[in-house]
């Protein structure tokens, strides 16, 4: 029984990046590109950071949802586009960047 609750918790992990991956094309590919380099002509003129990198990657899920909800620098608010919900599924999907070969 405990595997198919693992396998279970797995399938429910995997997903939410799928939908965060969903969210992420609707509203951060513009800037962040899709392999989320930031390496896009809008990304560089925004200074949009490497979601592979560590200041990224270090954040709590706290802290990437605040910046997702209110902006930080450059980025702007998403609170009033995405529910919360997609931002949590956003925040997994982001993580999956630090997993991917850049």
């Amino acid at each position: 029984m405990l595997v198919v609750c693992g396998s279970l918790t797995l399938l429910s992990a995997e997903t939410k990046a799928s939908a965060g991956e969903d969210v992420y094309k609707s509203h951060c590919v513009v800037c962040h590109g899709a392999d989320g380099t930031g390496n896009t002509t809008l990304g560089k003129q925004l200074k949009a950071s490497d979601l592979h990198g560590q200041d990224v990657q270090k954040l709590t899920d706290a802290e990437l949802k605040q910046v997702i909800s209110a902006g930080k620098n450059n980025m702007p608010a998403f609170s009033g586009q995405v529910t919360a919900a997609e931002i949590d599924d956003l925040v997994k999907y982001v993580r999956t960047f630090a997993k991917a070969k850049k």
